[in-house]
């Protein structure tokens, strides 16, 4: 009994150690890269090496036409495609304040688009199309591009570039909206600006630095935080900021020349600040190619 009772805790504790040593193999395989796409991660995705291309766009439109330049029109009508990072805080109410404010003989009219949330998808949601091509736009804004966080992988940009073509071949000013760096990468907005300067390269369209913008301010002034507690999305103050840059694009009169709103939520000494930081930002890095 004895002899018994020894080799079964023998047993035990072997299958105990291959248990544990199986565990260490499987957990040392590879894996996805966690969450690689900044932009409104689902919870959990595997990501491969080369993702397939995106569907074809229902027609192309004409390539490389000029950026139209509609800082100077008596109606700014805005369109934003994007995800979270659109919706959160209301951008296009954010915006509307501020076109209102600096151009009251203006009319303004802003919109978040509906449909599906990254640009590729977007070619067939069987919105975003409609809305681009039955309405007359002044300006479109485009987020959601996909992008890898790490690096590793690569999206195709053949769904940004049919974006800009089309708002273009509409009359439009397509404004590309790289995302803000996630809280404590520094190294992720430029990666992500120099993403969206290469479908510039390819089709004209403005190209709003708002990755420069947030980490310029977050070194210079601690004390106004930009990002939500999840470190992704931007609070009230990084999306007046974002705002701000677009606000400055679509008219190009100087943000920091704007008064006081308090609308916006937040104290003059702040909006101050942020509006200089989006006029400098501009001044450093020029939108559009007019």
């Amino acid at each position: 009994m004895h002899h018994q009772s020894s080799t079964t805790g023998r047993n035990q504790r072997l299958a105990t150690l291959f248990i544990w040593l199986f565990g260490i193999a499987l957990n040392g395989c590879g894996g996805s890269d966690n969450a690689d796409i900044a932009v409104n991660p689902p919870p959990v995705q595997t990501v491969p090496q080369n993702p397939p291309p995106a569907p074809p766009p229902p027609s192309m439109p004409p390539a490389n036409l000029a950026v139209p330049d509609n800082r100077t029109v008596s109606e700014f009508r805005v369109v934003l495609l994007g995800n979270s990072h659109v919706a959160y805080n209301n951008l296009a109410g954010l915006l509307k304040h501020l076109l209102q404010t600096g151009r009251p003989q203006a009319r303004v009219h802003t919109q978040t688009a509906g449909g599906a949330g990254y640009l590729d998808e977007r070619l067939n949601d069987k919105v975003t199309l409609p809305l681009l091509t039955q309405q007359s736009w002044s300006h479109v804004i485009l987020q959601g591009q996909k992008y890898s966080t790490s690096g590793l992988y690569y999206y195709p940009i053949d769904a940004a570039l049919y974006w800009v073509a089309l708002a273009k071949s509409q009359q439009a000013t397509p404004i590309l909206f790289p995302e803000h760096a996630t809280s404590g990468h520094k190294t992720e907005g430029a990666r992500v600006y120099q993403l969206h300067q290469s479908i510039m390269q390819r089709e004209a369209a403005c190209l709003a630095p708002v990755p420069q913008a947030w980490e310029s301010s977050l070194a210079q002034w601690v004390d106004i935080p930009l990002h939500m507690n999840d470190g992704n999305h931007a609070n009230q103050a990084g999306s007046v900021l974002t705002a701000m840059l677009f606000y400055q694009v679509i008219t190009g009169n100087p943000a920091d020349q704007l008064p006081y709103i308090a609308d916006l939520g937040l104290p003059a000494s702040v909006q101050q600040r942020l509006a200089q930081q989006a006029s400098a930002s501009l001044q450093q890095y020029p939108a559009c190619p007019f």
